[in-house]
């Protein structure tokens, strides 16, 4: 193979090398994320044997703001670990869907995520780890949500 067919023959195929290795847990469990409590949703995505195996674990770190959050529809968490796992779950309990994100982790990955969620009224926020034996692993922390949209619109 000539080098400059070789090079057209990778650049053609490169925007759908990502797609071959990502997982579309939407497609895999669209159940999961239908779901409107924690529980449910946790146990369409792992299954009930998997499920039955959940223990809280101090290994898993879970920051949230502290205080009040002035803004439910940008509340930072971040998500760090050093445990070996194959997935990550976000879940949380104030808004009708429970399940947030789920990422697909390579076993050589560090586990350190930060994003943005919302969140319509207070609650807990719940981080669940599928570690490399098979087990589930969480942790959760509370978040306190103050809205204010009657007393700042003016109507």
């Amino acid at each position: 193979m000539n080098r400059r067919h070789f090079l057209v023959f990778s650049f053609c195929i490169f925007p759908y090398a990502g797609e071959v290795f990502a997982v579309d847990y939407r497609k895999r469990n669209p159940l999961a994320w239908k779901a409107s409590s924690i529980n449910d949703a946790a146990m369409e995505l792992y299954g009930r044997e998997k499920f039955a195996t959940i223990q809280k674990s101090t290994a898993i770190e879970l920051i949230v703001p502290r205080g009040i959050v002035r803004d439910p529809e940008n509340i930072p968490i971040t998500i760090r670990s050093s445990l070996q796992a194959k997935t990550l779950a976000i879940f949380q309990d104030a808004n009708p869907k429970s399940l947030v994100a789920v990422f697909d982790i390579n076993e050589e990955s560090v586990i350190e995520y930060e994003l943005n969620i919302i969140m319509e009224f207070k609650g807990t926020v719940f981080a669940v780890l599928e570690g490399l034996d098979g087990k589930l692993y969480y942790t959760r922390e509370y978040i306190e949500v103050l809205h204010l949209s009657c007393m700042g619109s003016g109507e």
